[in-house]
């Protein structure tokens, strides 16, 4: 275990929640300015053991998003520059809180936010949201490979398309398992 992961929750928490609020307070004119923070974060991560590459394709899984959020960007005045600078503050921030989620493990956290009085409700959100985010990658993939098992062939056209109908399923199953997971609490007396 690295000296990273046995610094306390709450150093960790504040230190990447200061980071994000001086990325957000960055001017647009100086965005460029936060590639600064990119050398700090990447030592973090070296001296936490990770694995630099399974870092980035977690960080290239947010990355549409942002990407997303820059382009709406570009219909402002000096759109290019304040999309660029959003841009790279926002994957700056991803990063960090990428960082932050390998270091810390998630009963550790969120002790830590109720402890600086977060509302109750967002943090069993979030525990919940981990908790059942295993349960949901799991059906994804047996989903995965039954279809895999009955189709031989496919064109990239069938591909997307059994994409969408794979996603709208996993939608309905994961509804369904969330309704009966509140049936079994309300059969118990809770929720």
């Amino acid at each position: 275990m690295s000296p990273v992961h046995r610094a306390p929750a709450a150093l960790k928490l504040g230190l990447a929640l200061a980071l994000i609020m001086g990325l957000a307070a960055l001017p647009a004119e100086h965005a460029l300015w936060a590639l600064a923070a990119l050398l700090p974060l990447l030592l973090i991560a070296r001296l936490a053991r990770l694995q630099l590459r399974s870092l980035l394709v977690r960080w290239a899984a947010g990355a549409p998003f942002l990407l997303g959020v820059a382009s709406l960007a570009l219909f402002q005045p000096h759109g290019l520059q304040t999309s660029l600078g959003l841009l790279v503050r926002a994957a700056i921030c991803l990063l960090a809180l990428q960082l932050l989620a390998s270091v810390t493990p998630i009963s550790e956290l969120l002790r830590t936010l109720r402890r600086l009085h977060v509302p109750v409700l967002l943090c069993d959100a979030i525990g919940l949201l981990s908790r059942y985010s295993g349960l949901l990658s799991d059906e994804a993939r047996r989903m995965r490979r039954a279809r895999a098992g009955r189709t031989l062939r496919t064109s990239r056209w069938q591909v997307w398309l059994l994409l969408g109908n794979s996603l709208g399923l996993l939608f309905v199953r994961t509804l369904s398992r969330a309704e009966r997971v509140q049936a079994a609490m309300r059969s118990r007396g809770g929720a």
